[in-house]
């Protein structure tokens, strides 16, 4: 008989981003191997398109309040769901969902994995006010009891030590859709620009501050004044995130950077794969990253990439595949002038190592089997407490 999972998560649409993606990931990959359960929070706008990716979901309307991405009726529907599964598995940290899973889940008697994606990786992240006080009330004894944290990296491992975390931790990363490494079949002129006339850096994720974007215009609008960027276009691609969308095009427009800083919607699926394969090269400028799943898909893709010390993931400058650098405007325009000035054939080299890693390391074959790896170890744990 297969192990049953259940996988709680507020963060199951695409527009989240890269949590959503690998809990994506995860239930694809898993099911081969497991019965696999998601539960989670949406508006009912989304649903239908919820349902037709995860046939096996449960999903609740958000409730007040809604920045604790309360689910209406999820913790009551927990009570029904959780006892005929073998492991729950929670995605991100400070979370309703997260909270009414571990405490059922405590009840039960069941093991409990918290994947925090990143939420202790920069202490600013987690010193505001309502955090330090939910930490103090909820938090520390919800991870006195749960079984295992899972990190994306070492790095990742060490921070969440160093705040003070003394759950059992162990580090899986995130992992490949398949679909990641085919060759994209090219995208109308309407899309994108065209890959060799004129090349264009892509940046792919959530228009919000934290993912470094001013920073990324900035170093832009000086490289072309310098003419160092030459006949190469920038494109922002992803779901707004709080109207910070308006506040890109006011800044692309007020500083005349409209012919060659172009901000397209969120891409998915075939859309997503083809504007990878046209992209020359992938920057990623952020403050916070757990481990980005845009930067592997670029990998995935064969581009070079400009990406901060922030994303935590030296291993790929390392292997030659990225240039890392300090996150802030002086560090994004280093790396992007530091890229530019390599020929295409460099440039080349530099995506196939990137690709080479990926396929090595970050296939999602290869996460499923450590993911079950951790889910027996932590059923087998329990059952000798």
């Amino acid at each position: 008989m297969k192990r049953r999972l259940a996988i709680v998560s507020a963060l199951l649409h695409s527009s989240h981003g890269g949590p959503a993606t690998v809990v994506r990931h995860h239930y694809h990959a898993l099911r081969q191997i497991m019965d696999v359960v998601v539960i989670g929070v949406a508006p009912l706008a989304q649903h239908a398109e919820l349902l037709d990716e995860f046939p096996d979901c449960h999903l609740f309307p958000p409730a007040w309040p809604q920045r604790w991405f309360r689910g209406h009726g999820l913790a009551d529907a927990l009570w029904q769901i959780l006892p005929d599964c073998d492991v729950v598995h929670a995605h991100m940290l400070w979370d309703h969902p997260v909270w009414a899973a571990w405490r059922t889940a405590h009840s039960l008697k069941k093991p409990f994995i918290i994947t925090p994606h990143g939420s202790l990786m920069e202490k600013w992240r987690y010193q505001a006010m309502h955090k330090r006080l939910y930490r103090w009330l909820l938090l520390d004894h919800m991870l006195c009891h749960t079984s295992f944290l899972q990190a994306l990296s070492e790095q990742e491992k060490s921070a969440c030590q160093q705040a003070g975390v003394t759950t059992p931790i162990r580090v899986i990363a995130n992992g490949l859709h398949p679909s990641a490494f085919l060759p994209g079949t090219g995208l109308a002129a309407t899309h994108c620009p065209e890959r060799q006339d004129p090349p264009f850096l892509l940046y792919l994720g959530r228009l919000w501050k934290e993912k470094g974007l001013d920073d990324l215009l900035t170093a832009w609008s000086r490289l072309s004044r310098d003419n160092s960027t030459g006949t190469w276009q920038l494109l922002l691609a992803g779901p707004d995130y709080r109207g910070y969308r308006q506040h890109l095009e006011t800044r692309i427009a007020r500083e005349g950077l409209s012919e060659i800083v172009h901000i397209q919607s969120e891409v998915t699926g075939q859309k997503k794969i083809d504007l990878f394969a046209k992209a020359s090269a992938f920057v990623l400028p952020s403050y916070s990253e757990g481990l980005s799943s845009a930067l592997l898909e670029a990998m995935a893709a064969g581009l070079p990439s400009v990406y901060t010390h922030q994303c935590h993931f030296p291993t790929l400058s390392q292997h030659r595949g990225g240039i890392e650098v300090p996150a802030g405007t002086t560090g994004v325009q280093q790396g992007i002038e530091q890229l530019l000035r390599l020929s295409p054939d460099e440039r080349r080299t530099m995506g196939q190592q990137a690709r080479s890693l990926a396929e090595q390391d970050y296939t999602m074959e290869k996460i499923a089997l450590a993911l079950f790896g951790l889910y027996l170890e932590a059923i087998h744990s329990d059952a000798l407490h």
